[in-house]
């Protein structure tokens, strides 16, 4: 028994014993990092049993969710590469999955940086498309494959992006508002439930249109007769089109409505063949019926209202010059009210105008002083990473709005805070509160003040109050009240001894208020009418 102790403190010590000689030891082999790294590589292992493949280097990052492989080299040997000539580089390849603190987002994201493949890598008829294109193999100087799924909301983004060299950039965006199946029939084979935002098709000329108009049909590519000659073609398209889905052929609405929108749109491009752009039309949110869709087009073009354009529709939401340049001088103070939000808005989250963070702060502060939820969510919003407790402050404020994802962000940055500090930015934000007499009229009312208290949804969070108006209730028989008050003594003691020092003061103050409301309003005898 002696000598198996003594064995187990030897190796015990080894590792530390190592360290000190400035050797490895095997915590410094056994890392996050390495493993995650050692399975990747077996399974590239795996990945060569079905093509050649060879890297220069490979980086793991687990904070990003990042691995990053440089100097890649393939050989896929398809079907149609008979002198197996098909070798694929990647200069640099990054995948990436959400960040280590983002655990409610999934994503998934691959990133190809300068990417080349001979024309032999690919089918004959892409073979073909090249050659038409005036070009024998593929450059691609960047290339970008992102999905984006949000677990609270199922919301997501799906976007792919890529540049091929001297033919085209095609930026291909799909947002869902919600994306899932819905199995309660047939779990095996289940229905896809998807509701659509909006989606855009943007291909940006790059001289794939110079190699390709020589071959087109003169009328196509006049702009005095390209309207009518697309007009016809389209209409005997889309005619053929519905007498797949019954016996009457005519257009529909939405399709006349999208042909009028290419026979616009087409004109103008050959006049600046720069830019085409297919996006959804409809505002809102819409349900993909895939099934009505296949069964009839018209089902398609009623649902999506697909329309092309020399430009994306979000285009218009950018800011006017002149209303950048008075947002961002002298004249700032003087704009109305609904000016300097949605120009603060733009700057701060860069949508709309160039990202500024200082000049959309300083238009959106005065606003959320007075109380504007909105303004205060996206100055808390900017400010989470920057300066914690100032957008914890705006938060409270966000929360006190009725501002959805104002609690969460309370919840998230508490554990960056202090405990003792989140009190003093309670109190800094509610001290000077005046409680409401009326809520005082019945215990479910108290009760919904403590409950907003503790969540910060209606009213500024504040563990204080909320334990004032706790105690009242409870001490009037409410349960739930009880509860809420447990909730912030659970809070306290888990928050660890400083916390609970920090505590000790604010709870005699709401301790001492809860008294004196009881004995001065008599709420024994209002409650218990």
């Amino acid at each position: 028994m002696l000598r198996l102790t003594a064995s187990a403190a030897l190796i015990a010590l080894l590792p530390a014993m190592s360290s000190a000689q400035g050797r490895v030891s095997w915590f410094d082999l056994i890392t996050p990092e390495r493993i995650v790294q050692s399975a990747l590589q077996t399974g590239i292992m795996m990945l060569r049993t079905q093509m050649d493949l060879k890297y220069g280097d490979m980086s793991v990052n687990l904070t990003t969710g990042r691995v990053t492989l440089t100097d890649v080299k393939m050989w896929p040997l398809p079907e149609w590469d008979e002198n197996g000539d098909c070798e694929v580089s990647i200069r640099r390849l990054t995948l990436r999955s959400g960040a280590i603190d983002q655990l409610d987002r999934l994503r998934i994201k691959a990133q190809v940086s300068g990417a080349s493949a001979p024309a032999s890598c690919l089918p004959l008829d892409a073979r073909q498309g090249l050659a038409m294109a005036g070009v024998d193999g593929l450059e691609m100087p960047r290339m970008t494959i992102d999905v984006d799924y949000g677990i609270p909301g199922s919301d997501a983004t799906a976007r792919m992006f890529g540049v091929i060299e001297n033919v085209a950039a095609v930026d291909l965006t799909a947002k869902f508002a919600y994306v899932w199946v819905d199995g309660r029939d047939d779990m095996e084979d289940p229905n896809p439930v998807v509701f659509l935002s909006n989606a855009a098709l943007t291909v940006e000329n790059r001289g794939v249109w110079e190699a390709v108009k020589a071959q087109l049909p003169p009328p196509m590519t006049d702009p005095a007769s390209a309207g009518p000659f697309v007009e016809g073609a389209l209409s005997g398209v889309l005619a053929d089109m519905n007498r797949g889905g019954d016996s009457s052929a005519g257009p529909s609405a939405s399709q006349s409505a999208f042909l009028a929108s290419v026979v616009s749109a087409w004109p103008a491009f050959l006049a600046a063949p720069q830019r085409l752009v297919l996006e959804t039309g409809f505002s809102g949110d819409t349900f993909l019926d895939f099934e009505a869709m296949e069964d009839d087009p018209r089902a398609a073009f009623d649902t999506l209202m697909p329309r092309l354009s020399l430009a994306p529709a979000h285009v218009s939401d950018m800011l006017p010059v002149a209303l950048i340049a008075q947002a961002m001088g002298s004249e700032a103070a003087s704009l109305p009210e609904a000016d300097r939000r949605t120009a603060g808005i733009a700057m701060v989250t860069g949508t709309g105008a160039p990202r500024n963070l200082d000049a959309g702060i300083e238009l959106l502060m005065p606003l959320a002083r007075a109380g504007d939820g909105t303004a205060a969510l996206v100055l808390s919003e900017a400010l989470e990473t920057r300066a914690p407790e100032d957008a914890y402050r705006w938060a409270l404020a966000a929360g006190r709005s009725g501002e959805a994802g104002a609690t969460a962000r309370l919840d998230r940055l508490e554990g960056q805070i202090d405990f003792a500090r989140v009190l003093e930015l309670q109190n800094d934000v509610s001290g000077k509160d005046k409680h409401s007499q009326d809520a005082l009229q019945s215990v479910a009312l108290v009760r919904d003040q403590a409950a907003m208290r503790l969540t910060g949804r209606g009213q500024a969070r504040s563990y204080g109050i909320a334990a004032m108006w706790a105690s009242l209730a409870k001490a009037a028989g409410d349960p739930e009240a009880s509860d809420i008050l447990a909730d912030v003594d659970e809070h306290v003691r888990l928050s660890g001894p400083e916390a609970q020092a920090a505590w000790r003061a604010a709870e005699t103050r709401a301790s001492a208020l809860a008294m004196e409301v009881w004995i001065g309003q008599d709420l024994p005898a209002r409650f218990a009418r």
